[in-house]
């Protein structure tokens, strides 16, 4: 009886609705075999016509078609079989902005330009879109992939935050963390019955535009009624939760690893939270993870407003790859090079200025110490004059700057002594044998002093010269550099098939001496995205200063005579130079996606090189297989017949399904580290290796 009173209520309340004129979002243009709608969890077979509110929920069934077009007549939303499509939209001034989510399955959109911000959300991903038509799709393996047709998709992880600009005929694909996979596709991928469906002309349904009139919110007519537990999916609302389990080692322990990554969005606003529990073997949780304020502000792993590109964005957390300019200055930095040993909490803050079509962006690499500081100013002063060609003409000023190199030096249990003068480098309390024998001192020297405090033990033993100490930070001291450039951008051809730009930049070491980029080309053609660039580099000059591997470069102890070299130290190492820098990217046979970039300089006497290379393998080949790929990188070399060598690093990922958004993933990384300065790697202590095996999951 309760359940019919209950239901009757519904239906009449869901009347009320009508009546009282609330405004449609969408209606549907077509039906095709078993489409269901679902709205306040009452489910009815959807058909052509039907009109649809915030929170509607069409699923389709096997051999089953939908087709949606907004009521501002601006997109449409084709679903293919198999999908489940969550639709929402907020008024924005005079314009609608749609968020969607796909649960599962598979959506075509195609969406009309300056009609307000146009999302579509996976379990994995975010793509945002502003007028293009494009293909998405969530696997069963949990991996998201996006066609671009035509314009450009902004498309970010929702685990780690990652985000990558994925153009007309490139194929993006996510697990929802680590870096974004990026190819050319082909047409024939995408197989034929979802082109005729792209394809088919569907017959126009008349949407009148609703009348001006104050419009009562659904959710104050109807009262919501809360879903079952069971009706609760992956990414069904703005609550996510990824993380893994596993193993891995820190110095020389080894310990079982439970990480946490739930994910918070609303609006525009996204939280993310890195919660890992390290337990050893007797089953007890690492303490130094947890007795500092900072360990727990360490917890976040990043927390976000808007995007990269929007009039406004910021972001605090993890930064796997940074990169300002063209990369002269500052390229794929990354503040997560040491993590889990040393964790940081970068933040980025940028957007558009009132005036001048500028726009500004800043950065720290971590907001407690703000040791890694950088920014960016750019403008385009011919953009509203539309003059041909020259309207997108941009330029850029960067500066990056390291307040103290010194403070490269891993000091792992925070106590201002580098691990490499830290006998004791995972305990605050002991930095040699004199903290760990300080009892014994104690006892000698009230013996010796019968009348002494403890404040002047203390004084004593802090500031004795007797003692042998190790090197605390402020006897090392400190050594700063900054490094200032400028560059511009002129897109040359923009067509679909074919994308040409032209760049240049320079940048200067304050107190030495400058590099040059002049002419560089990227371009967009067939299956290949190319750079070419030609170089100029003057005496006491190393381009992208802040690279990848800068937190290892920033200073290296020679630890036979203790002494410390700044990576600004070695520049003097540098040598005029000229020569070409080449990177390439491109799918292979549909089997290997490849990046290869090299770089040859030369000069008098002189000869510097370096190489990138990264290979990803296609797991829709492998049963299971959801990820696979191998990077190696080298710089500064003569010739390349050492793998081992100095500046150089190694990093693999394999990942296998267990099924659903479960994965069993193995990574494993070693860096090289020259610490007696002889150019050679040798023995243990200079090969530093990191390797991780667990489970992974998004849900």
């Amino acid at each position: 009886m309760k359940k019919k009173i209950i239901l009757t209520l519904t239906m009449i309340l869901f009347l009320s609705f009508h009546l009282l004129g609330i405004d449609f979002i969408a209606r549907t243009l077509k039906v095709k075999g078993t489409v269901n709608l679902t709205r306040n969890t009452q489910v009815s077979p959807a058909v052509i016509g039907d009109n649809l509110f915030n929170g509607d929920e069409l699923e389709t069934k096997n051999e089953s078609y939908a087709a949606i077009k907004f009521a501002d007549k601006s997109s449409i939303i084709k679903l293919f079989p198999n999908s489940i499509l969550n639709i929402n939209t907020e008024k924005e001034k005079d314009k609608t902005s749609k968020k969607n989510l796909l649960k599962m399955g598979e959506l075509w959109a195609q969406i009309d330009k300056g009609t307000g911000k146009f999302e579509v959300e996976t379990p994995t991903t975010v793509a945002s879109v502003k007028g293009t038509n494009f293909l998405i799709n969530f696997t069963e393996d949990g991996i998201t992939n996006l066609y671009t047709f035509d314009g450009e998709i902004l498309m970010q992880n929702k685990i780690d935050g990652e985000t990558a600009i994925i153009k007309a005929g490139q194929k993006g694909s996510s697990t929802g963390q680590g870096p974004i996979s990026i190819q050319a596709f082909d047409p024939d991928e995408i197989i034929q019955s979802t082109n005729n469906f792209i394809n088919e002309e569907i017959e126009p349904i008349e949407i009148e535009e609703p009348e001006e009139r104050e419009s009562i919110p659904p959710e104050e007519i109807i009262p919501p009624i809360e879903k079952p537990e069971e009706e609760t999916g992956a990414g069904a609302g703005p609550f996510n939760m990824g993380g893994g389990v596993g193993t891995i080692m820190i110095g020389d322990n080894t310990y079982f690893q439970l990480r946490l990554l739930p994910e918070i969005c609303v609006g525009k606003f996204g939280l993310g939270l890195n919660i890992e529990l390290l337990l050893d073997n007797n089953g007890k949780i690492r303490k130094e993870d947890w007795d500092d304020w900072k360990d727990y502000l360490n917890k976040i792993y990043y927390l976000r407003y808007g995007l990269r590109g929007d009039p406004f964005y910021g972001r605090i957390g993890g930064f796997p790859s940074y990169t300002l300019g063209h990369g002269l200055i500052m390229k794929d930095y990354s503040n997560m090079l040491r993590y889990p040993d040393d964790r940081q909490i970068g933040l980025q803050i940028g957007g558009n200025l009132p005036f001048a079509d500028m726009s500004v962006e800043v950065f720290s690499s971590d907001i407690i110490d703000n040791e890694i500081l950088a920014g960016r100013l750019t403008i385009q002063p011919l953009k509203s004059t539309e003059v041909p060609l020259f309207s997108n003409l941009t330029f850029g000023g960067t500066v990056a700057h390291d307040r103290n190199q010194i403070k490269g030096l891993l000091d792992t249990d925070d106590d201002n002594y580098p691990d490499v003068f830290d006998d004791f480098p995972y305990n605050e309390d002991w930095h040699d044998q004199v903290d760990y024998d300080i009892d014994i001192y104690h006892d000698v020297y009230f013996e010796l002093n019968p009348y002494a405090t403890e404040e002047e033990f203390e004084t004593w033993f802090d500031t004795t010269s007797v003692l042998p100490r190790n090197k605390h930070f402020d006897d090392i001291g400190k050594d700063k550099v900054t490094v200032v450039g400028l560059d511009y951008e002129l897109p040359l051809i923009t067509k679909k098939l074919f994308y040409l730009s032209h760049y240049g930049e320079a940048a200067k070491i304050l107190d030495h001496n400058m590099g040059f980029i002049f002419p560089g080309f990227y371009s967009k053609f067939l299956i290949f995205d190319m750079n070419l660039e030609y170089r100029f580099y003057q005496d006491d000059f190393a381009p992208a200063f802040f690279g990848h591997l800068y937190e290892e470069e920033r200073a290296v102890v020679n630890t036979i005579s203790d002494s410390v070299t700044t990576k600004e130290m070695t520049l003097i190492n540098y040598q005029k130079s000229q020569g070409w820098y080449a990177c390439i990217t491109s799918n292979l046979f549909k089997f290997l996606y490849l990046t290869i970039a090299y770089e040859d300089m030369y000069g008098d006497d002189y000869n510097n090189r370096s190489f990138w290379g990264k290979v990803n393998l296609d797991t829709k080949l492998i049963p299971k297989l959801t990820k696979a790929e191998l990077s190696y990188s080298q710089t500064g070399f003569d010739k390349l017949t050492e793998f081992k060598s100095p500046n150089a690093i190694i990093e693999g990922t394999i990942g296998y399904s267990l099924g659903g958004s479960t994965q069993l993933v193995a990574k494993y990384q070693e860096r090289y580290v020259d610490l007696d300065g002889n150019g050679k790697i040798k023995g243990e202590d200079e090969t530093i290796t990191t390797m991780n095996i667990g489970v992974e999951f998004c849900f």
